[in-house]
């Protein structure tokens, strides 16, 4: 067995397998939601906003009463954002990750949350993956407080980004 092989077969040894991603790197934008476009609301009050995100990569916004929420691309897969809190508050910055030099794969977005409707005590980061066919979907949660919250995040973006599967895979929630 050449040299080569058993050297790269020892990386992704140690990499978990994902070699790929020590390559990724993290561009972010900042929104003011209320000022991107918007939808009429629906007849329950929600508010949708559209921005323009990484490469082009819609950033929709919806507003409640007491929740707001971020989806992203043409075709998000409508689902709840975390099972550790019941109430949500999106952040206005956001990490994109991806391969250097490549199409962004994933989104890492930062929520105040809580148990109760106007007490927000706790934080997650929760992570999208972006897929090229324009869906997208949560491939789970950091608890945001951590101390190292911001690179287990990527850490999970690196790592399920790629592979994972909207609507068939177990999210991860840390």
């Amino acid at each position: 067995m050449p040299m080569r092989t058993i050297a790269l077969g020892f990386c992704l040894a140690l990499t978990g397998g994902n070699a790929v991603a020590e390559n990724w790197t993290s561009d972010y934008t900042s929104h003011d939601y209320g000022k991107c476009r918007k939808a009429k609301p629906d007849d329950q009050g929600v508010s949708v906003h559209r921005c323009a995100g990484k490469a082009g990569i819609p950033v929709i916004w919806t507003a409640g009463d007491d929740s707001s929420s971020v989806d992203f691309s043409t075709r998000p897969i409508a689902e709840t954002i975390s099972d550790k809190a019941s109430f949500f508050e999106a952040g206005r910055t956001i990490e994109w990750r991806g391969p250097r030099g490549g199409r962004r794969q994933a989104a890492i977005l930062r929520y105040a949350t809580g148990r109760n409707v106007g007490k927000l005590d706790g934080s997650r980061l929760v992570v999208y993956r972006l897929g090229p066919d324009g869906v997208s979907c949560v491939i789970g949660s950091v608890d945001g407080r951590s101390r190292d919250a911001n690179e287990q995040a990527r850490r999970l973006a690196d790592e399920k980004a790629a592979d994972f599967r909207c609507g068939q895979d177990s999210r991860s929630e840390r």
